[in-house]
């Protein structure tokens, strides 16, 4: 029942988005299925649905740039944190913009596994995430430069 309430506004008033993530360039297996899930979470949360239907509006993503610098290393000259840095281009409809964002992280175990990289994503994307919202809904401002009024 409370799914059908909370539903009920974007059936309404929102609009139907058909959600496209291009090709990764940088064929990082994570990053693909990352930027989908934060694209589609923004979408339903802004007050529209999804749907690749008859009248929906193409919503295209893809990725710019995805580069990991070196920050710090070991003293065994490993290198053990890094700068993530992601840019994305969005076109929804008409609009078409840019988000970017950059977040560090560590290895401190000296390069093993893929976990603090993922994380790195995820929170790279959580910050993006703000900002397409803000999009998504109409406001067009940057959620990080607005002021307390």
């Amino acid at each position: 029942m409370w799914l059908i309430v909370l539903a009920l506004p974007a059936v309404l008033f929102g609009k139907t988005y058909c959600v496209e993530v291009e090709r990764d360039p940088y064929r990082d297996p994570y990053l693909g299925f990352a930027v989908l899930r934060t694209v589609e979470r923004a979408v339903v949360e802004s007050g529209n649905s999804l749907g690749c239907g008859k009248g929906s509006r193409m919503l295209r993503v893809r990725v710019v740039s995805f580069r990991e610098v070196p920050i710090a290393f070991t003293p065994d000259q490993r290198v053990s944190a890094y700068s993530l840095y992601l840019t994305l281009r969005v076109e929804a409809g008409k609009e078409t913009f840019t988000l970017k964002g950059t977040v560090p992280y560590s290895q401190p175990t000296g390069g093993l596994g893929d976990i603090p990289r993922r994380r790195a994503i995820d929170d790279i994307l959580d910050k993006l995430y703000l900002n397409l919202l803000e999009k998504l809904r109409g406001g067009g401002e940057d959620a990080d430069k607005r002021r307390d009024r």
